[in-house]
C-alpha cells in the first residue's frame, strides 16, 4: 500500500489508499491509462510495462517489480523502492536523486545518464549493470555488487562504497574523487585515465587492476592488495601506499610543487 505524507488520499474500491498526487501526476502523462496507473500503485507489479517519463516523486514503492520495464527519463527523485525488484529496467536519464533502493536487485539494468546522487544503495545488486556517464556523486553503496558493470565515465565524487564489491567492473575516466572504498573488493577493476584524488582505499582488494594513467593525488593505499597490479603507469602525489610510505613521484607533473 502506498504511503502518503502530506498529500491527500483517496481510496480505490477495493479499500487500498492510494496518494493523489501519485494518481494525478501518472494519470496525466500522455499514452499512459489511469487503469494501468492504478493496477501498478494497487499491486507494485508493472512487469515489462512503459512508464517513460512517468512523475513518481516521493512515491513509496517498496518491493514493486519492475522487472524489465522501461523507466527512461522517469522522475524518481526521493522514490522509495526498498527491495524493489529491477533486473532489466531502463533507466535511462531517470532521476533517482535520493531514491531509496537499499536491497533492490538491478541487475542487468540501464543506467546510463541517470541521477543517482545522494542515493541509497546499501546492499543493492548491480551486476552487469550498463551506467556510462552515471552520476552517483555522495551515494550512499555500502556492500553493494557492480560485478562486471560498465561505469566509464561515470561521476562517484564523495560516494561511499565501503565493502562493496566493483570486481571486474569498468570504471575508466571516471571521477571518484574524495571517494571511500574502505576494503571495497575491486579486483579487476579498470580504472584507467580515473580521478582518485583524495579517495579513501584502505584495504581494498585492487589485484589484477587496470591504472593507466589514473590519478591518485592525496589518496590512501593503506594495506591495500595489488598483487599483479601495474603501478608504473599511474600518478601519485602525496599518495599513501600500500605500505604506509608517501610516495610523491609525480607532483611536479600534476602541478602540485
Amino acid at each position: 500500500m502506498a504511503h502518503c505524507t502530506k498529500s491527500p488520499r483517496v481510496v480505490n474500491p477495493s479499500g487500498t489508499a492510494l496518494c493523489l498526487t501519485a494518481l494525478l501526476s501518472l494519470s496525466a502523462l500522455p499514452g499512459l491509462a489511469s487503469d494501468q496507473v492504478r493496477h501498478f500503485l494497487i499491486s507494485r507489479s508493472c512487469v515489462a510495462c512503459d512508464l517513460s517519463g512517468a512523475v513518481l516523486a516521493g512515491a513509496n514503492l517498496d518491493g514493486a517489480d519492475l522487472t524489465s520495464a522501461s523507466l527512461s527519463g522517469a522522475n524518481l527523485t526521493r522514490t522509495r523502492l526498498l527491495r524493489a525488484q529491477m533486473t532489466q529496467t531502463d533507466l535511462g536519464r531517470a532521476n533517482l536523486h535520493q531514491a531509496i533502493l537499499s536491497e533492490a536487485d538491478l541487475s542487468g539494468a540501464n543506467l546510463s545518464g541517470a541521477n543517482l546522487s545522494r542515493a541509497i544503495l546499501t546492499g543493492a545488486r548491480l551486476v552487469e549493470v550498463s551506467a556510462t556517464s552515471l552520476n552517483l556523486e555522495q551515494a550512499e553503496a555500502r556492500n553493494s555488487n557492480w560485478y562486471g558493470s560498465d561505469l566509464s565515465g561515470s561521476r562517484l565524487d564523495g560516494a561511499t562504497f565501503a565493502q562493496a564489491s566493483l570486481s571486474a567492473a569498468d570504471l575508466s575516466q571516471a571521477s571518484l574523487t574524495d571517494g571511500r572504498f574502505y576494503r571495497a573488493n575491486m579486483i579487476g577493476i579498470r580504472l584507467d585515465g580515473a580521478d582518485l584524488t583524495g579517495a579513501d582505499l584502505r584495504e581494498a582488494l585492487l589485484r589484477d587492476a587496470s591504472l593507466d594513467g589514473a590519478n591518485f593525488t592525496n589518496a590512501d593505499l593503506l594495506r591495500a592488495n595489488l598483487v599483479r597490479t601495474d603501478l608504473s603507469t599511474a600518478r601519485f602525489c602525496n599518495t599513501r601506499m600500500a605500505n604506509g610510505e608517501i610516495n610523491n613521484e609525480h607532483c611536479a607533473e600534476l602541478g602540485n610543487p
